[in-house]
C-alpha cells in the first residue's frame, strides 16, 4: 500500500477503533447532551469539539470518537492537530481528566496506550504541529530512544529557528566532520549520526531529511544550509512531507550562503499542504519565512 493510501485510511481506521473503545451511557441523554449532538450533524469541527469537551467533562470515554471526528474535518488547521494532540496526551495518560491524583477505581474508563498516543502524537506532527513535534521528542526521551528525539528536536528547532538551543549537541559532536569532505569520507564517529548518514545515503527519505537538519545545524557535520538544502530536496522529491515543508523554509528564509528564492519555496510548500501539512498554507509559511525580529550581525 502506497504511503499516500495509508494517509487516506488513517482517519476512517482511527475512528473505527476509537469507536470499538465507546461505552454505554450510565445516564440518560440531557438536553445539553441532545442540543450538543443535533448541533454535531453539521460535520464542523466546533461542534464535534464541543460534544467531545462535554463527554470529557463527564469522563465519559465516548470523547475520544468526538476527538477524532474534530480532527478529521477539513480544511486542516491547527485546530485539528490540537484534537489529534489531546487524543494523545488522552491515551498516553490513561485518563479523560487532568489531573495528577490517582483515580478512584469507578473513574477508570480507559487504560494507558503508549503505542496509541504515538499514533494520534505522529499524525499531528505530520499533519505540520510543532507541538507534537515536542510530544514526540519526549515520547522517545521516556524510552531510551535518543535516536527518535534527535529527529523531532532537530525539526523543530530549525521550525522555530532555535538552532542556538542545540549548543550542547553541537559541542559534543564538535570534530565529526572535515570541511569540504564527501558523505562517504566524512561519517561521523558519533554512532547516531553515522546511522543516520548510512540510511540517508541508502535513500531513505526520513534519514535524508534527518541529515538535512544536522547539516543546517552543524551538529556532527560542517554547518551547510546549501547541503541541507539538497538533503530535503531528495526526501521531498520521495514525497516525504517534511523534506517539501523544510526545502520551502530553507529557500524562503536563504541565508548562510544560500540564496532566497521564495518562488521555488512557494512549490514546495504547495506540495506539503497538498498533504494536509497546514503551516504550509500561504497564510502561515509567510511569516515563518520573514526575518527574525532581532537579526545580530557580526
Amino acid at each position: 500500500m502506497t504511503p499516500s493510501c495509508r494517509r487516506l485510511l488513517l482517519p476512517t481506521l482511527a475512528l473505527i477503533a476509537l469507536a470499538g473503545c465507546a461505552t454505554t451511557p450510565t445516564h440518560p441523554v440531557d438536553d445539553s447532551e441532545r442540543d450538543a449532538l443535533a448541533a454535531a450533524a453539521d460535520g464542523q469541527f466546533d461542534s464535534a469539539l464541543r460534544v467531545a469537551k462535554l463527554y470529557q467533562y463527564r469522563n465519559d470515554v465516548r470523547a475520544l470518537d468526538w476527538y477524532a471526528r474534530a480532527a478529521a474535518t477539513t480544511p486542516r488547521t491547527h485546530r485539528s492537530t490540537s484534537a489529534e494532540e489531546q487524543l494523545g496526551t488522552i491515551l498516553e495518560r490513561g485518563r479523560l481528566d487532568s489531573g495528577d491524583a490517582p483515580q478512584k477505581p469507578d473513574a477508570v474508563v480507559l487504560k494507558p496506550s503508549a503505542r496509541k498516543a504515538y499514533r494520534w502524537y505522529h499524525r499531528a506532527a505530520y499533519h505540520g504541529s510543532p507541538y507534537a513535534m515536542s510530544d514526540l521528542e519526549t515520547w522517545y526521551e521516556r524510552r531510551g530512544d535518543m535516536e527518535g528525539a534527535l529527529r523531532w528536536r532537530l525539526r523543530r528547532a530549525v521550525y522555530l529557528r532555535q538552532l542556538y538551543k542545540l549548543q550542547p549537541l553541537r559541542d559534543a559532536t564538535s570534530g565529526s566532520a572535515k570541511p569540504g569532505t564527501p558523505l562517504s569520507a566524512d561519517a561521523s564517529p558519533n554512532p547516531v549520526i553515522a546511522r543516520i548518514q548510512r540510511r540517508a545515503a541508502r535513500g531513505d527519505a526520513e534519514a535524508q531529511v534527518d541529515l538535512g537538519t544536522l547539516y543546517e545545524a552543524g551538529i556532527g557535520v560542517v554547518q551547510d544550509k546549501t547541503e541541507a538544502l539538497r538533503w530535503y530536496e531528495r526526501a521531498a522529491a520521495q514525497g516525504n512531507v517534511y523534506g517539501q515543508y523544510l526545502a520551502g523554509l530553507a529557500l524562503g528564509r536563504g541565508g548562510d550562503g544560500l540564496q532566497k528564492n521564495v518562488d521555488a519555496a512557494a512549490a514546495w510548500f504547495a506540495k506539503a499542504s497538498a498533504q494536509d501539512f497546514y503551516m504550509a498554507d500561504e497564510s502561515y509559511w509567510r511569516e515563518a519565512i520573514k526575518p527574525p525580529f532581532f537579526q545580530f550581525s557580526e
